[in-house]
Formats: structure tokens, sequence, C-alpha cells
């Protein structure tokens, strides 16, 4: 692994358990195995070498999802949506994935907000368009009853925001309660399995 590389994966882990504020590159220095003021042949600073973990982490998670869409094309809609379930909660259920994640949504430093709703919202865009048209499919071919799109894909998303909330919160019991919860919403959107 390069320099550069392991300043990424220390900034990652850093921002992650640490947040923007709380990391020092003094210690991203350290992790590193160099003296701070070398840190600068390699970055321009902390602003952006947070950007570039925000860009790093939205390009690791389009590429999750994309990568489970390929594999996929030639299922039918629902055993797509169940495939891209399984990939986001396998890629958010990495700690260090996780903490990065709730630290960017959740208490994002107010002078990166618009950056990562920039970067991560693309990403988003994408995958609920990918989705809501798998919805879409499902209901043309009669695998799911015809219901409002719109309200469809907010239960779901519902679902999953409790889902992908429940790998921070409960850990001994969080797959099961994933499972339960995607059960019932199956359910309760007529989906048959």
């Amino acid at each position: 692994m390069n320099t550069k590389d392991k300043i990424m994966q220390s900034a990652r882990r850093r921002f992650a358990r640490e947040g923007y504020e709380g990391l020092s590159l003094a210690a991203v220095a350290e992790d590193v195995g160099i003296r701070k003021a070398s840190l600068y042949a390699h970055i321009d600073g902390k602003e952006q070498l947070f950007k570039q973990v925000v860009t790093d982490m939205a390009n690791r998670y389009e590429e999750a999802w994309q990568k489970t869409c390929d594999i996929t094309v030639e299922r039918p809609p629902l055993e797509r949506i169940d495939s891209i379930v399984s990939t986001l909660t396998s890629f958010f259920s990495d700690h260090e994935t996780w903490m990065l994640t709730k630290r960017m949504l959740l208490v994002p430093p107010p002078e990166f907000r618009d950056y990562i709703e920039k970067v991560i919202g693309k990403v988003e865009t994408e995958l609920k368009r990918f989705e809501k048209e798998q919805f879409r499919l499902a209901m043309e071919r009669g695998d799911l009853p015809v219901q409002p799109l719109e309200e469809l894909y907010a239960a779901y998303y519902c679902f999953l925001d409790g889902a992908l909330l429940s790998l921070f919160m409960f850990e001994d019991d969080r797959e099961m309660r994933q499972q339960a919860a995607f059960r019932i919403f199956k359910k309760g959107v007529g989906w048959n399995e």
C-alpha cells in the first residue's frame, strides 16, 4: 500500500471515529508513519482530505450497488430488489463505513453539508431511479398489486432506512430484525414470495 492509500485509510478510520472536527492531521501522519509536514506532499489539507473521503465513500457505495445490478440483470425485478437490499445491508454493515456514513449524513460538518449532499445525493438519485423502475416493472408484470409507485417507494425507503439504522443500534439481533422488517414490508405491499 502506498503512502497516499495509507493516508486515505487512516483518514477514513479517523473521520468515522472522531468526525471532521476531531480529526488531527498529526494523528493521521503518525498512523502512516510520516511527519505531519510530509502529509502536504500528498494532500492539500484537512478540507481536501475530507472531500476525498466523502468522494471515495460515494464511489464505493455506487460500485457496490451497480455490481449487484449488473449481476442480476437477467433476474425478475423483485429478485433484483432483494439483491439490492442484501448488498446495501452488507455494504453498510462494515463498522467503519457505517460510522462514516452516520457522521456524514446525520451530523455533517456544516461547511461540507452541500458537498456531501451533492456527492452522495448523485449516487442516491441513480439508485432510487433503479429501484423505482424495478417496482414499476414488478407491478407491470403482475408480481405486485398495482399501487401508487411513490407510496410504495416511500414505504420501501422507510424499511431500508430502518434496516440500515439497525446496523448501528442492534448488535445482537440486527439480522433477525432486518429480515423480519423486510418480510412485513413485503406482505404489506403484496409481494408474494
